[in-house]
């Protein structure tokens, strides 16, 4: 018989509960809860996103037998689309995909944000964009490149959760005194305090695509929750999805860190009055954490130069972009001999006049 690995699951927001040998307990990283292990056994912790993806075999047979998958033979990148819709390049690498498949596992989302840029709308907002990049590569908004642009639905986890941030910090008063006739006196008083703050958290993002840069997603934000709908494979047709590659606990990490930050960012907006502000200590509590699988709209477009890959993407539901523009070497050399040019001739023209 093999051994099988028990895992505990933390009550309070479902993240792994592991031994720590220094506290004697099992520990959360995520919320910071420690069990004793009879604890532990005496809550008979068991996983609830098993009990969730049970009640929803059904829904995700019914997603994988009207979705078809394609694999680029290059990158690896796997893309997901209706019967209606074939793939013929990859919008990663622009290498032709050819191998289709069935689609297997849990991938079938529980919302959508449906796209409200239409193609030729976001190749205009795209050429906008790029009027001012003056040492683009000749080619980069040729009409067969810019046809290449891709309406895909990008995979994110949305986490809600409720957290209570403490704060230990000292801050400065500086104060400076003008008397008729004599030198200006400068008082400094220094505090400590202590601050909290509870905060509730609704819809935090973290994409759940490999493949796409992180950065290039988290510049795109925000989203309007508001236009989140019931998931439908009718918004599927005509746009291509991104497969999800990510796990919630991979993107934990990046979730407890845009949440930290943003508290802290919190309570720091409370004490602006004082001059400095030093952070002696900082504490966060999440509890209470639920999951949600989206599909958010994403124009994506990408672009070869000398074998690097250009990613750019905008909000397919607002029209915000983000990327980083490649550089034509003969564009910036030959602006840069003309303006030595100029500077040269000028320069001839000044001495001849002095002369």
């Amino acid at each position: 018989m093999e051994n099988a690995a028990i895992t505990y699951k933390c009550p309070e927001c479902g993240g792994e509960l592991l031994w720590n040998g220094e506290l004697r307990r099992f520990f959360c990283d995520w919320c910071s809860t420690a069990l004793t292990e009879k604890e532990a056994m005496e809550l008979n912790i068991i996983s609830r996103e098993s009990t969730e993806e049970q009640q929803d075999d059904e829904l995700q047979k019914q997603f994988a037998e009207d979705t078809d998958v394609y694999v680029c033979n290059s990158c690896g990148a796997e893309i997901f689309c209706d019967h209606n819709t074939a793939a013929t390049f990859c919008y990663y690498c622009h290498n032709p995909v050819s191998i289709k498949q069935r689609l297997s596992g849990s991938y079938r989302p529980e919302m959508i944000i449906p796209f409200v840029y239409g193609k030729r709308q976001a190749i205009a907002a795209f050429k906008a964009h790029c009027m001012k990049k003056w040492f683009l590569p000749s080619d980069f908004l040729s009409e067969s490149q810019l046809e290449k642009i891709t309406g895909l639905y990008v995979p994110f986890w949305l986490a809600d959760c409720d957290v209570d941030t403490s704060v230990a910090a000292s801050g400065k008063e500086v104060e400076t005194r003008f008397r008729k006739g004599e030198a200006s006196e400068t008082i400094t008083k220094t505090y400590s305090f202590d601050r909290s703050v509870k905060m509730k958290y609704m819809g935090i993002p973290a994409d759940g695509a490999m493949k796409i840069e992180d950065s290039l997603m988290d510049a795109i934000e925000p989203y309007d929750y508001k236009f989140l709908r019931e998931f439908d494979m009718s918004y599927l047709s005509g746009f291509y999805c991104d497969k999800c590659d990510v796990t919630k606990e991979e993107v934990r990490s990046r979730v407890k860190k845009r949440i930290d930050e943003n508290a802290l960012n919190v309570i720091l907006d409370d004490l602006k009055r004082y001059e400095s502000v030093v952070v002696k200590d900082k504490k966060s509590r999440i509890t209470g954490i639920k999951w949600h699988y989206m599909m958010l709209p994403v124009w994506f477009l990408s672009y070869k130069h000398h074998g690097e890959i250009y990613g750019f993407a905008m909000n397919g539901q607002t029209g915000k972009f983000a990327g980083k523009f490649p550089l034509s070497g003969l564009k910036v050399v030959g602006t840069a001999i003309a303006a030595a040019l100029i500077v040269g001739f000028l320069v001839y023209k000044i001495g001849g006049i002095w002369l």
